[in-house]
This record gives C-alpha cells, structure tokens and sequence, in this order.
C-alpha cells in the first residue's frame, strides 16, 4: 500500500510540474511466452541423480546426467511417470550455481529449476505442478528473482541477462504468461533492478548517466 501511495503521488508531482509523459512515463509492451515442450524419459537413460527435490507423493523433480555426455539436464515426476524438460547447466557446474527450489509465484505452486549454460549466462525452468502437464512448464534465461513487483500479494519473475544487462518482466494476465522486453520497449541500453526491496529499476539511455525508475500499472515510471 505505501509503495502505491508513493507512485501516485510521483505522478501527481510530475503533472504539477509539466513534465512531459515521453520523459517520465514508459508504457512497456508485453507479449505471450510459449510453454517448454517436455519429453517422456526414460530411467535407463539416466546415469547418475544429482539433486532431487520431493515435492510430495505425485511430484518431484531432479537433476541428472545421462549416458550421452556430463551435461546437467532437468527431469519431473508426475504420477509414477517421467518426463525430460530440458538441459539445465553446463559441464562442471559449481554447485552453489545450479539447484531446486520449492517457490510460490503468480500466485501458484511452483518449482525452480535452475543453472548456467555458459560465462554470464544462467537460466531457470519453472514448472507449475497444478496446471496441465503440458501447459506446466516455461523456461527463462538470465539470472532469475521472484518479487511482488506490482504490490498484489503474487510475485512476478524479473530475470537479468547479460554483462549490459538486459531485463524482463513476467507476469500472468488472464490465466496466460507475458513478459516484456524493458530494453526494447523503452529503448535503453541498459536495464537492471537496483534495489529488490524498493523495486527500483537502474536504467540507462546513455553511456556513464543512470536514472531510476519504479513499475506501475505496467509501466515504468521515473523517481
């Protein structure tokens, strides 16, 4: 609540003061994300079990090497059968850098799975273990958080790609994901939450000059 009191009263001081919209208010473009397309898998092409996380009697998930090479890759287990989502972490993957979480996000159950393909390169599954088992999982890259970013009491996703970073908002409207490209819809070079806490973005025009901004009925708006 105060954080929406904050935001109203920024955008009363800019009309009282004659900013221009184009100079404090971006208005960002969302579009639907697709769902990971997952595979039935095998036991006996599993090698070794790295993690496992437990979910309860009918879910878990796992992250595994199979016989092919030493890549991490993600499985699920939905009632008694298993399912192949992708490859999760590269080859000698520290393990602070890669793992599951148990998480609770756009208001659902979720799991995280997570690691790093490559150098300043992670990237995250999310699997929804409530929702259809074909409609349960997405697949994010860069470096994933989970905040309540427009003070609804469900957490939205930001994830951070890259050393110029590059960020995206997801968030579910009517039952399907969106994200958005802050980049690209406000024609920044760079863009990164600075302060999780206050949900403050650090974005950049230009070289050597940041400004900060806050998200508010799916824009951003300069503090």
């Amino acid at each position: 609540m105060k954080l929406k009191l904050l935001i109203i009263l920024l955008i009363l001081i800019f009309l009282l003061n004659g900013c221009n919209k184009e100079d404090n208010i971006y208005p960002l473009e969302f579009f639907q994300i697709s769902n990971t397309k997952i595979e039935n898998l095998q036991v006996d092409n599993t090698n070794k079990i790295i993690e496992e996380k437990i979910i309860d009697k009918e879910h878990s998930a796992f992250i595994f090497t199979d016989n092919e090479n030493s890549r991490f890759k993600g499985g699920i287990n939905l009632n008694g059968k298993s399912y192949y989502i992708g490859q999760v972490s590269m080859e000698n993957t520290p393990v602070d850098s890669m793992g599951i979480e148990e998480i609770h996000v756009f208001g659902k159950r979720a799991v995280k799975i997570y690691g790093i393909l490559g150098a300043n390169y992670a990237q995250a599954f999310y699997w929804f273990v409530e929702d259809k088992l074909e409609d349960s999982i997405i697949q994010i890259d860069g470096n994933t958080m989970e905040i309540d970013l427009d003070d609804d009491d469900k957490k939205e996703i930001i994830s951070t790609l890259g050393t110029i970073p590059e960020t995206r908002i997801y968030m579910l409207k009517e039952g399907k994901i969106y994200a958005s490209d802050i980049n690209k819809s406000i024609v920044a070079k760079s863009v990164s939450l600075q302060d999780k806490d206050k949900k403050i973005f650090e974005v950049y025009f230009e070289p050597n000059k940041s400004e900060q901004y806050m998200f508010y009925k799916g824009s951003l708006i300069k503090r």
